[in-house]
């Protein structure tokens, strides 16, 4: 199978971005995967897995389950099947999975749909690998969330060119918003779907590292995004933010769906 997969705003698979990910997955997970309720023996497909950092930090958190992960990108299997050796790993393409319909239980994916251009086909791929009573669960984007105080205007600058490089690409930046609606469409029988509130301030200290952290790298991976000029805005931003503590405050919501089968 030859597969083009669509351009990705953060960069080669380099090993500062590999790291990226492995952080970022460890962080998200400790707000989503609690969720995932998967016993032992379950099927189960984390969609769009990149390198796979969320299969790890899964495999990790539901012991016995039959796990397989998906990714378009050769590079990034590459990487995965390297670091994280608990899937059985697939390269294809997330709108034609090659699966049949029921196979399986629960499908994970984390930030896949605001990379795609057609993320109602993502869904109803989705849906039709669910055995019935299985359940997908998807944690997207949704940038127009972001605030933080003081104001740091090299990261609003930042965002606001990372936005557009996604919608150039294909992607939706703010895809989290539209879940709801294009899981109905998708045809799933029961959906569930909230924003998850990530507030880093002088009462969740350790919230606001991680966050201001998650995010500092988010403008260092953009280095094959940006032109020159923009990095150094970029770079300036990422420095601001790890020098961050007392009295600021970052926050961001995601949004987290859950559709059953």
């Amino acid at each position: 199978m030859s597969l083009i997969p669509p351009p990705y705003i953060h960069g080669s698979t380099d090993d500062v971005e590999v790291a990226r990910l492995i952080r970022q997955a460890a962080f998200v997970a400790s707000f989503t995967l609690d969720e995932l309720d998967a016993a032992p023996g379950a099927r189960v497909l984390d969609l769009g897995t990149g390198v796979g950092a969320m299969a790890a930090e899964i495999a990790r958190r539901r012991l016995g389950i039959q796990l397989t992960a998906v990714d378009s990108s050769p590079s990034q299997l590459a990487r995965a099947e390297a670091l994280h050796p608990v899937a059985s790993y697939v390269l294809a393409d997330a709108t034609a999975l090659p699966f049949a319909d029921g196979s399986f239980d629960r499908v994970h994916a984390s930030w896949l749909l605001e990379h795609v251009g057609d993320p109602l086909k993502v869904l109803a791929e989705v849906r039709r690998v669910l055995a019935p009573g299985g359940m997908a669960q998807i944690i997207e984007v949704d940038n127009v969330t972001l605030r933080i105080a003081p104001p740091l205007p090299e990261l609003v600058a930042t965002f606001e060119l990372l936005n557009a490089a996604q919608v150039a690409a294909g992607g939706d930046p703010w895809i989290g918003g539209k879940l709801e609606r294009l899981a109905r469409e998708a045809g799933f029988a029961r959906i569930e779907c909230r924003s998850i509130a990530l507030v880093g301030d002088d009462d969740h200290p350790d919230v606001r590292a991680e966050m201001n952290e998650e995010f500092a790298g988010i403008c260092e991976s953009l280095d094959e995004t940006l032109s020159s000029a923009q990095l150094v805005s970029a770079r300036d931003a990422a420095r601001q933010l790890r020098t961050r503590g007392a009295g600021t405050r970052i926050e961001y919501r995601p949004v987290l769906l859950r559709a059953f089968v």
